[in-house]
């Protein structure tokens, strides 16, 4: 994930997004209410999702039989240090059991939590302390208006405000202006109340733009800004979105321990960190002093893996960051297999990576020892940080002819694990620079050409937003 500088809510002055004429927009209805059974529940650890029945789906699960369940931490390792100099992220691995099959390339699920820390202060802002662990239904209102409410799917039977505020609503999400218009009914300041409202409305687009879309000002945060605003939690449970689980590439072979467990690589950001990092973080802290369980599931596997059928196969491996994670696992699952089938064909791997600085290139003595054997045919490494900053374009550009020259094989696949939103086009655009060199094409032809081996399975791309 990217970090998007956006500032602290007290660095915010609500003041200068005020408007002296404004149409707010519609706010959302509220259709739901509470109703407290009188009894209280233990608190735990255990996702709330969990209890919602067969019919809340969990994204791209692999199948019924895989439901999420509780995985042991069975150890951590920080690969990166934070650097503030060059804008480094914390990077940790972490090692969980696993309890079903899969391949390099596949990817689990980890459903997260809100921290304590946020949850007891929402909790004490909606006068809840005391019904921290009340058991309550949630219900429609009586005459209920809009005709097609209902409960959302992923609230619990029965729940308690810290549980669904735990384990259920996203209180990070990015809030709709509907959503702003509603807030604003519940706030008692008035200066707090015109923000809100005025927010909503059309005229203030560009201040939504600015401060929502641009700065990713979310809910919690907008709760920071407002101090005298108080919705319900029945307001809440209906109109904010379900916490939604986080996908994390496995970054090692299955054949690589004679035990059932996994690895996964997490950055972590200095400023406004997400939730998933943050509960890893804390879970990895417990971890060192009790025994602690991440909650996961295995994910559809799609074309972006390597499996034994494909020692014999040419791979170009291109990744950013953390991007290297599935390509750790690629590669070691190459030299695991190769140990086993001594006089197999194998094709070659080449790998571009990229990262800030030569510290924050992930398991670089195990990438230089992959060079040195037969497992990687090709490293090349690039630095976005220092005097001569490099990125993973240009080294692909540099070895145009040899690597269209490889790309062109039936045998090779190319794989891309990068972000999504700037990157991995970076990457598209270099790659069509090769092209044009290679093949003496025009830009229109050279993207014409990427298309195509887009649709023929020979460009795959794993890319996160």
């Amino acid at each position: 994930m990217v970090d998007t500088g956006s500032p602290h809510p007290d660095k915010t002055d609500i003041e200068a997004y005020i408007l002296s004429e404004y149409i707010p927009a519609k706010p959302l209805s509220s259709n739901l209410e509470v109703s407290f059974t009188g009894e209280e529940q233990a608190s735990s650890e255990t996702c709330a999702q969990l209890r919602c029945g067969d019919f809340l789906k969990f994204p791209f699960a692999r199948s019924d039989s895989h439901r999420p369940t509780p995985a042991a931490i069975k150890g951590s390792k920080v690969l990166v240090a934070a650097d503030k100099a060059t804008g480094t992220k914390r990077v940790v691995e972490l090692v969980l059991e696993s309890s079903f099959d899969y391949q390099p390339g596949d990817t689990i699920a980890v459903v997260p939590s809100n921290s304590p820390e946020v949850v007891d202060a929402l909790l004490t802002r909606l006068n809840l302390k005391d019904k921290a662990d009340a058991i309550f239904n949630l219900k429609l209102v009586l005459n209920c208006a809009k005709k097609n409410a209902k409960v959302p799917a992923h609230i619990p039977p029965t729940t308690t405000p810290r549980e669904i505020l735990t384990h259920c609503l996203a209180l990070g999400s990015v809030p709709q202006k509907q959503f702003l218009s509603a807030l604003a009914g519940f706030t008692s300041n008035d200066r707090e109340r015109s923000f809100l409202a005025g927010l909503s409305s059309k005229q203030a687009t560009d201040h939504y733009n600015s401060l929502i879309l641009e700065q990713g000002l979310s809910f919690s945060d907008i709760l920071d800004l407002c101090a005298s605003c108080k919705p319900t939690l029945a307001f809440l449970a209906e109109h904010l979105p379900r916490l939604m689980p986080r996908p994390y590439s496995i970054a090692n072979s299955p054949l690589d321990s004679g035990v059932q467990e996994l690895r996964i690589i997490y950055s972590q950001l200095s400023h406004k960190p997400g939730v998933t990092t943050s509960m890893l973080e804390a879970k990895v802290q417990q971890a060192d002093k009790q025994p602690a369980k991440v909650v996961i599931y295995p994910r559809l596997s799609n074309s972006f893996r390597y499996t034994e059928q494909d020692l014999s196969s040419n791979q170009i491996l291109i990744a950013v960051g953390t991007g290297l994670a599935p390509f750790l696992g690629f590669l070691e699952h190459k030299e695991q297999v190769l140990k086993q089938q001594l006089h197999q064909d194998r094709g070659q791997s080449w790998l571009y990576v990229g990262a800030k600085t030569q510290e924050a290139l992930l398991k670089r003595d195990q990438l230089l020892a992959w060079q040195q054997s037969t497992v990687l045919s090709r490293l090349r490494t690039c630095y976005s940080r220092g005097d001569v900053p490099c990125y993973v374009q240009t080294l692909l550009e540099e070895d145009a002819d040899e690597l269209v020259e490889l790309l062109l094989k039936p045998e090779t696949v190319l794989y891309v694990c990068a972000d999504g939103a700037k990157i991995s086009q970076s990457i598209a655009n270099g790659l069509g620079v090769c092209l044009q060199k290679a093949l003496h094409l025009n830009e229109e032809e050279a993207l014409r050409r990427l298309k195509e081996l887009k649709t023929q399975g020979k460009y795959r791309e794993d890319v996160w937003l």
